[in-house]
């Protein structure tokens, strides 16, 4: 992220900048294809070896040992790809500078609405399975081993806080954020939504990647949403194991007095923001990472559906399509 300026026009005209900005798109397009094509195939691969060691299933540690390295494959490798293919090198996307004034009060209201992202997931949880769809897809296999909660602490708490922000903030931000913020916000949490292809995280993630993104934007470092994906993605395994080390009553305590303290807090740093608001004036004028700011901001006011790359609407209806195939197949075989 310290240089959004990669297929910018020189020129500054209108026709130029839509030109601009629909180049990125497609790169950003081309990046989400390249990931969910190597997905579709880590998927096959899994099922082969499932079907040629039928018996690694029955290996908790094994089982999750070999997803976590086929996740790598297709959550890791296409964003490097995408930097070889495209002849970009990673550091200009990826900012992990200190950030700005109010960053730490902007990762706790970050996270804030992460948790209100969960409340949603929870209701449409709830309307899905009152409906009769399976909600328990992806659920974790009950187990208090050491080893598993370990690799469960790596490949669901630190890696995807580092390669789906690398992913969705870094390179889908980092691309068109010279032609609008608000567009580059909104997309980067909508990808970010639609690449989990699942009913229930799919809602989720859209509210919690648009907060993630504003922060991201709003401090200038990747720093702040890391942490913020961490610390989620953390809890949600915490949470999960705890009732193998508590009596379950302990457990929901536990869990409320949690999530009650983040929800406040990330209140509590919301307000405290609005009130200081006037300090972002001080500030380096909204730069994040780059000297360009916004420098060419497409206007999206009128016919802002023909200015967004036909790649992005294709990638958006195959994954609400495989979504809905998802959701559908595995509630068909309860």
């Amino acid at each position: 992220m310290n240089n959004y300026i990669y297929g910018a026009p020189a020129e500054s005209g209108e026709e130029n900048r839509i030109k601009g900005f629909r180049a990125a798109q497609n790169r950003v397009a081309f990046m989400m294809f390249l990931m969910l094509f190597i997905e579709i195939a880590a998927s096959v691969l899994m099922v082969v070896l499932m079907m040629v060691f039928p018996k690694m299933q029955n290996d908790t540690f094994k089982y999750e040992f070999m997803q976590m390295l086929l996740y790598l494959l297709y959550i890791a490798l296409p964003v490097f790809l995408f930097c070889i293919i495209s002849g970009r090198s990673p550091g200009k996307y990826f900012c992990f500078r200190r950030g700005r004034k109010h960053t730490v009060a902007v990762g706790i209201a970050a996270m804030g609405a992460v948790y209100f992202a969960q409340l949603v997931a929870v209701i449409v949880s709830d309307l899905l399975g009152r409906a009769g769809a399976n909600t328990d897809v992806g659920a974790f296999t009950d187990t208090a081993d050491p080893a598993v909660l370990a690799l469960r602490f790596v490949y669901l708490a630190i890696l995807p806080a580092i390669f789906e922000e690398l992913m969705t903030r870094g390179i889908v931000l980092g691309e068109l954020l010279p032609y609008g913020k608000g567009f580059a916000i909104i997309t980067s949490g909508l990808l970010f939504g639609l690449m989990h292809m699942n009913a229930i995280q799919l809602p989720f993630a859209f509210i919690a990647g648009t907060a993630m993104a504003y922060a991201v934007v709003y401090c200038g470092t990747l720093r702040v949403s890391m942490a913020v994906h961490f610390v989620n993605n953390f809890l949600s395994v915490f949470f999960t194991a705890l009732p193998k080390f508590v009596s379950e009553e302990t457990a929901f305590y536990i869990e409320t007095v949690i999530t009650v303290v983040i929800f406040a807090a990330g209140s509590a740093a919301v307000v405290w923001l609005i009130k200081h608001k006037d300090d972002e004036k001080e500030q380096s004028g909204g730069k994040l990472c780059t000297e360009c700011g916004e420098p060419y901001k497409v206007d999206l006011r009128e016919g802002a559906l023909k200015k967004i790359s036909p790649l992005l609407y294709v990638y958006a209806a195959i994954s609400v399509l495989m979504t809905v195939y998802t959701l559908i197949s595995t509630s068909v075989m309860l």
